[in-house]
């Protein structure tokens, strides 16, 4: 079963002030989940993706 989901690389800001990636999953309007990736894994999406 093939399913497709919404999903985007974000850069986001922690509660201290630290820059961090994360994909975030769109579940639902009220819904999102927070992947974390490795530093490897981060750059082999931007690699495939051009960025």
């Amino acid at each position: 079963m093939d399913v497709e989901i919404q999903a985007t690389l974000e850069t986001r800001t922690s509660k201290k002030g630290s820059k961090y990636e994360v994909i975030v999953i769109k579940l639902s309007d009220n819904a999102e989940k927070l992947v974390f990736l490795n530093s490897a894994e981060l750059e082999l999406l931007k690699l495939y993706n051009g960025i």
